[in-house]
């Protein structure tokens, strides 16, 4: 199986080549669609996809990510063998969210005339292959590239984490684990004071809320909001929370 995330967007004929294109090495691949809804150039936005996607599809799955900003230059291929399926995409930090859980790891050695379309050009072909079981035009590496994340950290009642993605209802996510958090019933963040509760139909309508979301990580909340402009906070953000 194959999965495809990009930030191609709907209207043009990029993921559909990439889908010829691997159909005609692999005839068999199943191929998936996450999204192409990527916010544009957005390695941040596609780093959240991948590490919410991994455990929700079986073992050997090749997961190939097109959000590739700096096509075309010196910026590396690669193949990265995780615990749990495969990604194909530019070394470029989308692999920074799942970082503890890559085991091997391999460069694209592949020329190419074109130098704007390496999804249709190198990263399709490679991720049919892959699915094939073949690894050509890999050599074993051992270094990628990440991005600057602020690790979360618990200290007595004191949160510290990052806000690592902002969904298309304004909810803000954060990389503080749900572990983190045991018996709270209010947070406090920039001097406003957040009920804790299970899931936003416990919340009052626009009441700002806090609560652990389906991917085990602390959200900030609106019901029928937008917790983000509530809070004018961006992704990249650090965040400090009081909890009580």
């Amino acid at each position: 199986m194959i999965t495809i995330t990009t930030d191609f967007g709907y209207e043009d004929h990029y993921v559909g080549v990439m889908k010829g294109v691997m159909k005609k090495i692999n005839s068999g691949a199943e191929i998936v669609d996450i999204t192409h809804g990527i916010r544009r150039h957005d390695i941040r936005h596609a780093a959240y996809v991948l590490r919410c996607i991994l455990d929700y599809f079986p073992e050997n799955t090749v997961h190939l990510f097109v959000v590739d900003p700096g096509v075309g230059t010196g910026r590396r291929g690669i193949v990265a063998e995780l615990d749990r399926g495969i990604y194909v995409g530019p070394d470029n930090g989308i692999l920074t969210l799942v970082k503890n859980r890559v085991s091997k790891l391999y460069e694209i050695k592949k020329d190419v005339k074109m130098h704007t379309f390496h999804g249709r050009d190198i990263f399709a072909p490679i991720a049919a292959r892959v699915d094939a079981g073949t690894h050509d035009e890999l050599v074993e590496i051992d270094d990628f590239k990440i991005y600057e994340v602020q690790d979360p950290v618990r200290v007595g009642n004191t949160l510290k984490g990052e806000v690592i993605h902002i969904d298309h209802f304004g909810n803000v996510i954060t990389n503080i684990d749900g572990e983190l958090i045991e018996e709270v019933n209010e947070v406090l963040i920039n001097g406003l004071s957040l009920r804790f509760v299970k899931s936003y139909g416990y919340a009052k309508e626009r009441e700002l809320v806090a609560l652990v979301n389906s991917e085990n990580l602390l959200e900030l909340a609106v019901n029928k909001g937008d917790a983000s402009k509530n809070l004018n906070i961006r992704i990249g953000d650090k965040i400090k929370l009081i909890i009580k």
